[in-house]
C-alpha cells in the first residue's frame, strides 16, 4: 500500500461487477482519491501541495496520469490543469489544482464512487492501521 497523505492509501479493491480487482491505479479509484483529496483541502480552505499531487501519480506511467488529469478537467471535475504541447507529446501544466462544484457533485452522486468508497470503508474495518 503507498501512503497519500495522512490517512489515505492507494490500494486494492474487489470489483464485483467485474469479477477481478480493482488495482490501485485503476481510473475511477485514482479519480475518487484525488476529488476527495482536492474536496477535503476546499472545506480545510488549503490547496493540494505538489508532494501529495506526486503522491497520487507516484507508480503510475506520466501518459496515464496526464490522461486521467485531462479527461476530469473535460468533464468539469477539476480545474486548475491545462495540457500543453511539447516536442515529446503532450504534457500538462497545473496551477491551483481544485474540485468543481460538478466534481463535488460526482464524488457523492456517482455510483462508482460511491462503490470505491465503500469498499475502501471496508478495507479499513478490516486492515489493522488504515
Amino acid at each position: 500500500m503507498e501512503e497519500v497523505s495522512g490517512n489515505q492509501s492507494l490500494i486494492s479493491l474487489p470489483s464485483p461487477d467485474r469479477g477481478d480487482d480493482m488495482a490501485k491505479d485503476d481510473y475511477f479509484v485514482v479519480m475518487y482519491q484525488l476529488l476527495k483529496i482536492l474536496y477535503d483541502k476546499l472545506k480545510q480552505g488549503k490547496s493540494i501541495t505538489d508532494e501529495e499531487f506526486d503522491q497520487l501519480s507516484y507508480k503510475l506511467n506520466e501518459t496515464y496520469w496526464n490522461y486521467i488529469l485531462i479527461n476530469m478537467v473535460n468533464e468539469g471535475l477539476i480545474s486548475g490543469v491545462q495540457p500543453i504541447s511539447t516536442l515529446n507529446g503532450e504534457n500538462i501544466k497545473t496551477h491551483n489544482v481544485q474540485i468543481t462544484p460538478t466534481g463535488i457533485e460526482y464524488l457523492f452522486s456517482s455510483s462508482m464512487m460511491e462503490r470505491v468508497k465503500n469498499t475502501l470503508k471496508d478495507i479499513k474495518g478490516i486492515v489493522p492501521g488504515m
